[in-house]
């Protein structure tokens, strides 16, 4: 006599099922709204801000930024912090373009780059979902770590836009049908992971173990391979966002995405992925990374010092995350208020 089949256990719901769309809602309208009075904004004060080609830069230097800022999104929603992007990045861009110098390998490199970041996400993984270490604690080691290692393999050397393939500079400069070919991946990667996040049960496990690991962990839920494999993905898709860095700037020097992380995090925090986990869309995301392009761009054509640009950056920064803990407050209390009146009705 065979045992009936089990069926799956629900992934849960941290605070009710309304509350994770709800607050996906409010983010996303306000980022969007944010944005549109941004372009106006700077449609009236700055020049030559509302052209075709302005607006076709402002996406071309926010292509990478998104596709960074995703992989970053799969690990704020578990509830934890990457701040290693910038320097897995760096160290994923030199190593392949070097190879790039000394073996023909053609665009299949990009595996490569994409390889070196997962085995770098995989060590982040083991610090904090095995050994429990913080996230903000052992990625800010590793951020060190992993900076260090590009100044020991570069050895005080850079390469330069010569030393590499032709292709690498037809991949960040081409485009198709007008779309640049950074554009278009950057689409490629947000539908690819929104997908994976709102279809598939490894994507809703992200943000399951980022509402309640407790929970999620009394459902059965395997909390420490969902955090784990969450930086070995954001891993690989930093090494990806690299390679197109490289690609971009065209000569990788040892400091190539330095200061990243930052931007990244802001990013993800300002598209309304929530900083304690469990709330957010990569659609929201590369909105975020749009509106920090804009803000650059538009600082930019005002002849704003670069200083008072990364003043305001922080300051957004510091405002996305106040907004995200009003709301997230006000949601918990709307939530208890509920549970009270369906216990006395």
């Amino acid at each position: 006599m065979t045992a009936p089949a089990r069926s799956p256990r629900p992934v849960p719901e941290a605070s009710g099922p309304n509350r994770g769309q709800g607050l996906l809602r409010v983010r996303f309208l306000g980022v969007a709204v944010f944005l549109v009075l941004l372009w106006v904004v700077f449609a009236v004060s700055a020049d030559n801000f509302l052209t075709a080609g302005n607006a076709r830069a402002i996406l071309f230097a926010a292509a990478v930024l998104t596709i960074a800022a995703a992989g970053e999104a799969m690990v704020v929603l578990t509830g934890n912090l990457d701040l290693s992007v910038g320097s897995v990045m760096g160290l994923s861009a030199y190593v392949t373009a070097d190879i790039s110098t000394h073996v023909d390998g053609g665009p299949l490199l990009v595996l490569v780059a994409v390889a070196i970041g997962a085995v770098l996400g995989l060590l982040n993984g083991a610090l904090v979902a095995l050994l429990q270490i913080p996230s903000i604690v052992a990625t800010l080691g590793t951020l060190s770590v992993y900076r260090g290692l590009t100044y020991v393999y570069a050895d005080g050397q850079q390469i330069t836009s010569n030393e590499v393939p032709s292709w690498f500079g037809a991949l960040a400069g081409g485009s198709v049908a007008g779309i640049p070919n950074l554009v278009l991946l950057a689409l490629l990667v947000v539908i690819g992971a929104a997908a994976a996040l709102r279809w598939t049960v490894p994507g809703r496990m992200l943000y399951a173990v980022g509402s309640n690991s407790d929970a999620a962990r009394f459902f059965g839920l395997p909390s420490v391979r969902v955090v784990w494999s969450s930086y070995i993905v954001a891993g690989a898709i930093a090494g990806f966002a690299g390679f197109l860095y490289a690609a971009q700037v065209g000569t990788v020097t040892v400091v190539l995405a330095s200061g990243w992380e930052l931007q990244v995090l802001a990013a993800a925090v300002i598209g309304g992925v929530s900083i304690w986990g469990g709330s957010g869309s990569i659609v929201g995301v590369a909105l975020g990374a749009v509106v920090l392009a804009t803000i650059q761009n538009g600082l930019i054509l005002l002849g704003v010092q670069a200083y008072w640009q990364l003043l305001i950056q922080g300051a957004a920064i510091v405002l996305a995350v106040a907004v995200d803990a009003a709301i997230t407050r006000r949601a918990a209390l709307l939530s208890r208020t509920r549970r009270r009146v369906a216990v006395t009705a």
